[in-house]
């Protein structure tokens, strides 16, 4: 798998709750979004429902995708406050790295700036980095 594979992504999940509603009320239509039971690609029924929004994959660029999230939901910080009281929410900002392990290759870098890490507090919302390896080689 390719660095471009690499995105991120902010997700509302829960228990049970209308991501129709999450919405309506943050302005913004979900890349992904389910309710608790829904039948999945990956799994017969959903344990819980959720709302997605991922940005399109891209190499090496982390802190660009990050800032593309935040920038979308900054200014919906007290929406998503209000969701997550209203319907026991959490939120998480995803990091999904696929890193080369060719030595010959780009390391990707991640840091969050003071702009994200004031977004990450203010809707406590926490970061999850997932991290899968690939070998350019193989794809020669």
């Amino acid at each position: 798998m390719p660095a471009a594979h690499s995105y991120v992504y902010f997700a509302l999940q829960g228990h049970d709750f209308d991501p129709a509603e999450v919405t309506r009320r943050l302005g913004t239509e979900p890349t992904a979004a389910w309710r608790r039971g829904d039948k999945l690609r990956y799994n017969p029924s959903a344990k819980y429902a959720c709302w997605q929004w991922q940005t399109r994959p891209a190499a090496l660029l982390l802190d660009e995708l990050v800032t593309q999230v935040v920038a979308r939901f900054e200014d919906h910080a007290p929406a998503i406050v209000g969701l997550k009281q209203q319907f026991g929410l959490d939120s998480v900002l995803e990091i999904v790295l696929y890193v080369d392990v060719n030595d010959e290759a780009p390391a990707p870098a991640l840091g969050h700036d003071l702009r994200t890490i004031s977004f990450l507090y203010r809707t406590q919302t926490t970061t999850d980095v997932d991290i899968y390896r690939y070998d350019s080689r193989e794809e020669e």
